[in-house]
């Protein structure tokens, strides 16, 4: 593989100026009403609770009185009762519900923790107040320093998993930020907004005894104004639809679908790209991966136009998944189709830029530009994608043919636009994801697909449920022992009950173990080559990670 594959999106980032929501429902205070109260969802009398003889003494004297009664109740208390042996149990009920709710909020409201970033300490920052809006005294600005950071001791609370809320305001556009708890990192990123606004940046684990969180630098170029904290619940994931969107799926494609929806939710595969690292988890560990990754790139045929070999790859692979039983994973680094540099350049910024041929698939190295090409179906690039797209079912049809499905996963990391096919935004990559399938499934007749979106939770780049298998995301942490909870959180609310979520590239090993207690539960995870992948974990860490139960692998043979 090529060292710059595993370039991760905070690096990218790093040097230039630069997801689910807790509701809570609270009760209606008690007040007075006439003696028909309307059905809230309904709007017309509800019906008495009994056929029993009325108790004439008993309704005018309760006749004005009117309880809250929770929404969606079958009893509405208030309503003239008929007896006042029914009318006496009834308010004995609510009042019991009633007090039992408010006791629940009042424990989860004494459990929210608000801290104010001006209260906390600051390095390498200070507290500003030019920027309206703010909470406290201040806000702290504006995080240019590289090692500018603001910690906050949190104060005692009950051990477990908290929701992390950052107030922040982001005049300058989007930001990534780092933080950290107690000594383990994480990141997040900010949406552009100038007012100050808040941030769900997923879940947190805190001890009983002291606790620190750390918000860092990042992208930076931001404004810190407050942190906030409460105990999270971790929401089982929904059933999703058992169908592929290729109804004409072959057999072995639905029965590998069905395998995968298994276990989702409650473990979780893994994977690997390549084979010298996937022959190193098995020297340690003693395992195979179940997922098995490989590139088409030196398909691409502008590569093989300059001298690119790929060395019968694709019967390597077809040989391998049959004497392993893995499952095959494919990703294209589609090199562009023409406009390749293949030489040095200066940037905006007046730096000289390597772009050789074999970067053609890193929207700085090519002129090919999709949106135009999209435009003009008859132009010339317009035929050379379609050739390039041709190119490539040769090679799955390969699999196909050997009964082989593949975990489809091109255009990945569209959002970036640091590929050519998302440097010209959400429109003209979807349009080219939307003919990939369409030439592949029915020109080419390539039914052995599963297709996975590798992207992020912008649902402007998602390509449509009827276009899409599994979504996923590709994440390097900084600390390989990261939850990764906020990512997943925020796919979580756009596609639970719709599609699985997998982490298709991960830098390092995940420790799914732990993120479990997160409420994380991957369908799969890849792990990317080399010093981004098994081998930024400590041997024995990774024989944890791999052998824990939630982790499904493959006896070798």
């Amino acid at each position: 593989m090529l060292p710059y594959f595993g370039t991760c999106f905070h690096h990218c980032h790093a040097t230039g100026p630069h997801l689910s929501q807790t509701r809570c429902m609270g009760l209606r205070g008690l007040s007075r009403c006439s003696p028909r109260v309307l059905s809230p969802t309904h709007q017309r009398p509800l019906p008495q609770l009994n056929s029993g003889s009325h108790d004439s003494s008993c309704r005018p004297k309760n006749r004005g009185l009117c309880l809250v009664a929770l929404r969606r109740s079958t009893i509405a208390v208030g309503e003239a009762l008929p007896h006042c042996d029914d009318y006496v149990k009834v308010v004995t009920m609510k009042l019991f519900l009633i007090a039992g709710a408010l006791a629940l909020i009042s424990a989860a409201h004494a459990q929210t923790i608000r801290l104010e970033a001006e209260n906390g300490q600051i390095e390498k920052g200070e507290v500003q107040t030019e920027t309206g809006g703010f909470s406290g005294r201040g806000y702290v600005g504006d995080f240019a320093d590289d090692a500018a950071r603001v910690t906050f001791k949190i104060p005692p609370v009950k051990a477990g998993i908290y929701r992390l809320r950052i107030r922040y305001s982001s005049p300058y556009g989007e930001k990534g930020f780092d933080f950290k708890v107690n000594g383990v990192g994480s990141s997040g990123q900010f949406e552009p907004s100038k007012p100050f606004t808040w941030h769900n940046a997923g879940k947190i684990e805190l001890k009983a005894t002291t606790n620190t969180i750390s918000i860092e630098r990042g992208w930076g170029y931001f404004m810190l104004d407050a942190i906030e904290l409460s105990p999270a619940v971790n929401a089982p994931l929904k059933p999703v639809p058992t169908t592929l969107v290729d109804s004409s799926a072959t057999p072995a494609t639905r029965a590998l679908y069905a395998r995968l929806l298994r276990n989702y939710g409650s473990k979780t595969l893994s994977g690997q790209f390549d084979t010298p690292d996937t022959n190193y988890i098995r020297q340690q560990v003693g395992v195979l991966p179940s997922v098995y990754g490989t590139d088409l790139v030196e398909y691409s045929p502008s590569r093989r136009e300059h001298g690119a070999n790929p060395n019968g790859q694709t019967e390597a692979a077809i040989a391998r998944i049959k004497k392993t039983g893995q499952i095959l994973t494919l990703t294209w680094h589609w090199n562009a189709p023409s406009g390749l540099i293949d030489g040095t350049y200066t940037n905006d910024e007046g730096k000289a830029v390597e772009a050789p041929w074999w970067r053609g698939f890193d929207a700085d190295a090519t002129r090919f530009d999709l949106q135009k090409t999209l435009a003009n179906p008859n132009g010339l690039d317009a035929r050379l994608l379609r050739r390039d797209i041709d190119a490539i079912a040769v090679e799955l049809k390969k699999y196909q043919d050997a009964g082989i499905p593949v975990l489809w996963r091109p255009l990945h990391e569209a959002p970036g636009a640091w590929f050519w096919w998302g440097a010209k935004g959400p429109e003209s990559f979807k349009s080219l994801w939307r003919m990939m399938y369409e030439r592949l499934t029915i020109r080419h007749r390539l039914h052995n697909l599963i297709w996975t979106w590798a992207g992020d939770a912008k649902a402007s780049w998602y390509p449509g449920d009827s276009y899409v298998d599994i979504v996923g995301t590709d994440i390097y942490p900084e600390d390989s022992r990261d939850s990764l909870a906020g990512q997943f959180d925020a796919l979580k609310a756009q596609y639970d009950g719709k599609k699985p979520i997998a982490l298709c590239e991960v830098g390092g090993v995940p420790d799914i173990a732990r993120m479990k207690r997160f409420g994380v539960s991957w369908l799969y995870f890849a792990s990317w080559t080399d010093d981004l992948g098994p081998k930024k974990v400590p041997v024995a860490e990774l024989k944890r990670r791999y052998t824990a139960p939630e982790v499904i692998n493959i006896k070798p043979q």
